[in-house]
């Protein structure tokens, strides 16, 4: 037995965005502050959108952090409740709807953003409408926000139907000028969300297909998008494979290398995207030996094996510059305990199909060295 829930309303295709007006005139939306990440603002890019809106943009916020804080959370809550919005634009990559999403859930809770962390219920949430800039996170059509509690050293997620954004419009020409080295993290992160749907026990047909697609699309054309940023069919693959993998994941949670990843980003300041890649050419070897139907999807997307489709994104990293040992990190093997600690604390480390223990994940981290 499976099931899929996906209520968010999806908008995809070239120019989309110009429509945001007439989607929220449609929802009877009034009044949005939008959370923008800085360099959208510096660009202009946010006040296009904004005048796009027809004035219904009231405010913008983009002090958002690349790993959003309670601090940011609060902040946009707050000014949310000053500007009097009924809903909040996310425009931006997964920093920037991760913060509007627990935003808008703690105005509607009537609680802090600690309190979000600390395990607080989601039942409510003001509507969001979610832009993203990058192909990458996905977030646009998932139920769950990662924050960063600063002082406790914790980057955790939370979960909750209610997270789920009312809209999403996916628009490929918004990701047309991302730097090369953003647009290898950020693609990267697609390629762990669509294996790690795949590695995950509440795997499906239904998400399978997905993430395969997904998965087949990344690496069609992500080397060409890094390569040439103006390649528009490159730029609409990873767009598609970027909306996909996130459907997939919607479902299915993600598994080991998003388990192993936070650690390295809150710790070591290795950006999301580059922190998932980092295990995950190991984590698919892994996994197949659990699920015998991920040597068969590695055939249907083109490799002999597994182990080709490992050594394929192990080359990607190296192409793109990735760092791939630990040392690389200022991680040594003194930290190893450490670091394995963290990634089994995690809730996604349950949810992968091969379940190696400490022991095993330690191995993995060691490879690394």
């Amino acid at each position: 037995m499976w099931r899929f829930y996906q209520p968010v309303d999806v908008r995809f295709g070239e120019g989309e965005i110009r429509q945001i007006g007439r989607y929220m005139d449609e929802r009877g939306l009034k009044k949005a502050l939008m959370v923008a990440d800085a360099f959208l603002v510096e660009s202009g890019m946010a006040g296009k959108v904004k005048d796009y809106s027809g004035g219904k943009i009231v405010d913008v916020s983009s002090d958002v952090e690349p790993n959003p804080t309670l601090k940011n959370v609060a902040d946009v809550a707050e000014k949310v409740k000053k500007a009097g919005a009924d809903c909040i634009i996310a425009f931006g990559g997964g920093s920037a709807m991760d913060c509007a999403k627990a935003a808008a859930a703690a105005v509607r809770e009537g609680c802090s953003p600690g309190a979000l962390l600390s395990g607080h219920p989601i039942a409510c949430a003001l509507p969001v409408i979610a832009v993203p800039t990058t192909a990458g996170t996905g977030s646009e059509v998932t139920a769950g926000a990662v924050l960063s509690d600063k002082e406790k050293g914790i980057k955790a997620a939370i979960f909750s139907p209610a997270l789920f954004p009312a809209m999403a419009i996916v628009d490929p020409e918004l990701t047309y000028t991302v730097p090369a080295k953003v647009t290898a993290a950020t693609g990267l992160d697609v390629l762990a969300h669509a294996f790690d749907a795949m590695s995950s026990v509440k795997a499906s047909e239904a998400t399978d297909a997905l993430a395969l697609k997904a998965a087949g699309l990344a690496l069609s054309y992500l080397e060409r998008a890094v390569e040439d940023g103006s390649d528009q069919e490159a730029r609409q693959g990873m767009a598609k494979a970027s909306l996909l993998a996130g459907l997939a994941f919607s479902q299915t949670g993600t598994t080991g290398s998003h388990a192993c990843s936070y650690i390295l980003t809150s710790r070591y300041h290795v950006p999301h995207g580059e922190a998932c890649a980092f295990t995950l050419d190991a984590w698919l070897l892994v996994n197949a030996k659990a699920r015998p139907a991920l040597e068969q999807y590695a055939k249907e997307l083109g490799f002999g094996d597994v182990q080709a489709l490992s050594d394929r994104i192990a080359r990607m990293k190296g192409l793109f510059g990735m760092r791939t040992k630990l040392s690389e990190l200022g991680i040594w093997a003194e930290d190893l305990e450490s670091i394995t600690d963290a990634a089994m604390s995690s809730s996604n480390m349950a949810n992968n199909i091969a379940q190696i223990g400490r022991e095993g994940v330690y191995t993995i981290f060691k490879s690394k060295l």
